[in-house]
């Protein structure tokens, strides 16, 4: 089977070449029927040869007109405003217009009928119809309506007041089908839809919002709660990075204390596998920690307990857990977490600026950073970086101004390391000096990489807008 995109350009070329060819054949097959005509003496069919000949012309002029909106409006023109296919019943509406046109055209030039005497009868028969026909007509333009205005579109998950929810298969021009949960089938009268609020989980963007509670007991610092959370969100493959996830103490005036977690999904119909996947990371996180989630009880007893004992990673864990310390041995992080302090800012805190002076690096806590750099007068993002990674060794080991600007993307926690700290332990460990080198070139290079491909972009963009006629003509083609 050809593919309909490929074989678009010949059908508009077709097109092209029927409204060149169309009327001087029209034209030459009259004359030459007329010649016959006169030739065998049949002078008295002349008329009805003009009348034949006219009815053609309009039928044709009809069908051209026709043929070029779907051509070059409902397959082209509608698809790049809408970013969809026309809907078959708009599409339908507009094709019947121009045919009724066409015949009236007929009817009063042609035959010379009283057309007002013809829309009288045609509206005393669509008067009656109208009432016998009243839903389906009215089906009928609501799905025009719903085809203009495109609350839905095929594959969208959408939700109506009544609570009836599914996936959108079809929309024709009497009902829109949806297919349930369930695997059975919804038949939505286009009115219904038309006239009703409804939730569309798939616009403006597949992404889904979600979020729920979690009880911890009080016992349990806020601090490591957010951060134990946050980053299971994080780790969690089903929960998108863009938007970031987000964690707030939502309630610390009662006990147990609870907190919100609130993420996307990638869309509205892997929720449930998401939930899960999101759960068991959420539950992982906090075993790890030794944290059990607070139990709502009904009835008081007594128990005899052993004390909450939580497990919390400090700076020297954290250090050695960084990719970027891996060379260091345990006396030396030792040392070098003396006297350092993890630290804390809000969901869009500058960490870092680009151009600006800078004697120390970073470690990530927990959180997630944007990192980004002004890219032919724009600012592009370049990397993302989470909870163990570190960014800023090229300003602590060349003393350089910062190269790219560090922007928190959700509640950030890190360490920062400053030069004087690292300089006594770099003197001592050449394998550490590398390793930080190694990473600040990679980083470095991965920037310059990006880059040169949104120049190259650029350069594409503008070299594609200086076409010559015959490729604007091709363009308009479909070539």
């Amino acid at each position: 089977m050809s593919d309909p995109d490929k074989t678009r350009p010949y059908r508009k070329l077709g097109w092209l070449l029927a409204l060149i060819a169309a009327p001087a054949l029209l034209l030459a097959g009259s004359a030459l029927l007329q010649d016959t005509l006169d030739a065998n003496g049949a002078t008295g069919v002349h008329r009805y040869l003009v009348i034949v000949t006219s009815t053609l012309v309009y039928g044709i002029s009809a069908w051209l007109i026709d043929r070029a909106l779907r051509l070059f409006i409902w397959q082209d023109g509608y698809r790049r405003l809408t970013g969809a296919a026309a809907p078959a019943v708009l599409q339908g509406a507009a094709s019947t217009v121009i045919y009724v046109v066409a015949l009236l055209i007929v009817l009063s030039e042609i035959f010379k009928l009283d057309t007002g005497a013809v829309l009288l009868s045609t509206g005393i028969v669509a008067g009656v119809l109208s009432v016998a026909m009243q839903n389906t007509i009215t089906d009928f333009f609501s799905g025009v309506a719903l085809g203009i205005d495109r609350p839905y579109q095929v594959g969208d998950w959408i939700e109506f007041e009544d609570g009836v929810v599914g996936e959108v298969v079809s929309i024709g021009w009497r009902s829109t089908r949806i297919l349930s949960w369930n695997s059975s089938l919804y038949v939505v009268p286009n009115k219904k839809a038309a006239n009703s609020t409804l939730h569309n989980y798939d616009q403006p963007t597949k992404a889904y919002g979600y979020w729920f509670d979690v009880l911890l007991s009080a016992d349990v610092s806020p601090l490591v709660a957010r951060q134990l959370l946050l980053q299971a969100a994080i780790r969690c493959n089903a929960v998108l990075t863009s938007p970031a996830p987000i964690v707030y103490l939502s309630d610390g005036s009662r006990l147990p204390y609870r907190y919100m977690v609130y993420v996307h999904f990638p869309n509205f119909s892997r929720r449930f596998a998401a939930i899960d996947a999101l759960s068991l990371e959420i539950h992982q996180q906090l075993s790890q920690a030794g944290i059990s989630p607070a139990a709502v009880t009904y009835e008081i007893d007594t128990r005899r307990v052993r004390p909450l004992s939580i497990s919390v990673p400090d700076i020297v864990d954290i250090l050695r857990d960084t990719a970027a310390f891996a060379p260091l041995s345990d006396t030396a992080i030792g040392r070098l977490a003396d006297g350092l302090s993890v630290q804390e800012v809000p969901m869009g805190s500058l960490l870092s600026r680009e151009g600006a002076s800078g004697g120390s690096m970073f470690v990530i806590v927990s959180g997630v950073v944007s990192l980004s750099r002004n890219i032919d007068g724009r600012s592009r993002n370049t990397e993302r970086l989470k909870t163990g990674q570190s960014f800023g060794e090229l300003s602590l080991l060349k003393d350089e101004p910062r190269y790219s600007t560090a922007t928190a993307v959700t509640n950030v926690r890190y360490i920062e390391i400053p030069r004087q700290r690292l300089d006594s332990i770099l003197s001592e460990s050449p394998s550490l000096l590398a390793q930080l080198t190694e990473l600040a070139e990679a980083r470095r290079q991965h920037s310059e990489a990006l880059q040169r491909t949104l120049f190259d972009e650029a350069s594409d963009g503008r070299q594609a807008g200086k076409m010559t006629l015959m490729q604007r003509l091709g363009a308009l083609l479909g070539h």
